[in-house]
């Protein structure tokens, strides 16, 4: 679409919120309820049968859900023109990774959150759910200091239900190592991936951080974690646990996690208390509320990393092909176009423009595809070794119409003759080139192609003057004329 909606089934469209690779989200409002809303659409030309089967599970996964620590979606459906759409509910704050980007959170900010989200994940959890792309990213933080966990779009139960052979599988920095190697997620994953976000939460950065994406993944599946310098042994007893490579290993769950957590920071005895009071009761039928902190007191505990790691530096490596070991259980693959934002399909499958982050595909992938307007689609056959791809669209031929007064010029494209006009000649997209319009008695026409430029219509060729026509022929006769009077 060139141009925001105003309106999205029976919602009014009143401004945009955010727009990615993949889509835009938009701000509008319940003409009948009167309630504000966040409407999620996928970019056009991805807006295929899978998209929509994943907004329906969203959807279905929401309803089922119904936690006051979980986005609410309240409609989902397709409109012509436009595609895939989501109805969800409005949660006036910000993201979680942008809170984060601001600095760590002090530990009874970020427990007030983490119990939240823990109650939320818990609760997808008992419904036999596993999420499969904790991250900062998809946490929402209210005004009002309520955690929302959100994107249920690649969520799925036991059924596994997405079939697609260029499956997401998440986000590649926050997944467990068994997830990296091939194998299926687990509540157990999600886990990890809970506890990589806590982390992050308290630190401003990972743990397993690298020089490129490749080497942080790397590490996610074969090296210890390197924790914050000035972190207690205790804290770092803790996440050392929760990221065992066995999952078998790590804390059974969250509860259990979080409990270890709070025992370890040093934190006011009442405070201390109640957050134990709060995360034992995860998993049971009691209603959460927003977990409120006092003030911290006097000696708090705060974990001061000297170093963040770059948000850019997932973008650095971009989609990186992981599985050095298991290439064909699942990749990582770093895509980019010159220019850039073509559309990429992976074997039909849309995956957004060009260039792609973070995009890990499980099965058999065999063909990429880029298309942009005003270039030639391109289609490339991925090899075993293929990690990083730097693509090179080339520009489409473009055809120009040519109109003459009088008609009958003849036609030349760098040099070449192309027929009489009035003519269509096919331009190569490739370079300049020039075009030559010539005519008897007329003088020569000149230009260089150029996409998206008009020419006149008709173009009107100067009439020579002269008996026969050719340049000069006027000059000539009127010289031998003044001779002979004389």
């Amino acid at each position: 679409m060139s141009l925001d909606p105003s309106t999205i089934g029976r919602y009014k469209v009143l401004g945009t919120l955010g727009s990615g690779a993949m889509g835009t989200v938009y701000l509008a409002e319940d003409p009948l309820l009167k309630r504000p809303l966040a409407i999620k659409v996928v970019r056009e030309g991805t807006g295929d049968a899978e998209v929509l089967e994943r907004f329906k599970r969203e959807a279905e996964i929401s309803a089922r859900l119904n936690h006051p620590s979980a986005i609410t979606v309240f409609d989902v459906g397709e409109e012509p023109d436009l595609g895939p759409f989501l109805v969800m509910e409005f949660v006036e704050g910000e993201c979680l990774s942008d809170r984060i980007r601001r600095g760590p959170l002090e530990p009874e900010e970020a427990l007030g959150l983490l119990i939240q989200a823990g109650e939320a994940l818990e609760a997808v959890h008992a419904l036999g759910i596993v999420h499969r792309d904790i991250k900062p990213e998809n946490f929402m933080v209210g005004r009002d200091g309520r955690m929302k966990l959100m994107d249920f779009g690649i969520a799925r139960n036991d059924d596994g239900r997405l079939t697609s052979t260029a499956a997401f599988l998440g986000t590649p920095a926050y997944s467990a190592p068994e997830v990296l190697n091939g194998a299926r997620a687990t509540a157990a994953s999600d886990r990890w991936s809970f506890a990589l976000t806590a982390y992050e939460m308290l630190t401003g950065g990972l743990p397993f951080s690298g020089e490129s994406v490749g080497a942080t993944l790397y590490r996610i599946i074969h090296d210890a974690p390197v924790f914050a310098e000035g972190m207690p042994p205790e804290a770092e007893a803790v996440f050392r646990r929760a990221f065992e490579k066995d999952p078998s290993l790590r804390f059974g769950d969250l509860r259990t996690f979080l409990r270890a957590l709070v025992e370890v920071l040093p934190l006011d005895p009442a405070l201390r208390s109640g957050c134990l009071a709060r995360i034992e009761a995860l998993g049971t039928e009691t209603s959460p509320g927003t977990l409120r902190m006092p003030p911290a007191p006097a000696g708090r505990f705060t974990v001061r990393s000297r170093w963040i790691w770059a948000a850019g530096a997932l973008g650095a490596g971009l989609l990186l092909w992981v599985a050095f070991f298991r290439p064909d259980r699942s990749r990582v693959l770093s895509i980019e176009s010159r220019p850039g934002g073509a559309q990429v399909f992976l074997d039909g499958t849309p995956l957004g423009q060009t260039p792609l982050r973070q995009v890990v595909v499980k099965g058999k992938a065999e063909t990429l595809r880029l298309e942009k307007p005003d270039f030639q689609p391109l289609e490339v056959r991925l090899k075993s070794e293929d990690r990083d791809l730097s693509l090179r669209l080339q520009p489409a031929p473009f055809e120009v119409s040519l109109i003459t007064e009088p008609a009958g010029a003849e036609v030349f494209l760098d040099g070449e003759s192309k027929g009489r006009t009035p003519a269509t000649v096919s331009v190569p997209g490739e370079g300049a080139h020039q075009l030559r319009l010539t005519l008897d008695g007329h003088a020569p026409w000149t230009t260089v192609a150029e996409r998206h430029r008009p020419l006149p219509e008709p173009i009107r060729l100067q009439k020579l003057r002269g008996k026969k026509g050719h340049p000069g022929d006027g000059k000539i006769k009127k010289f031998f004329k003044g001779i002979f009077q004389k």
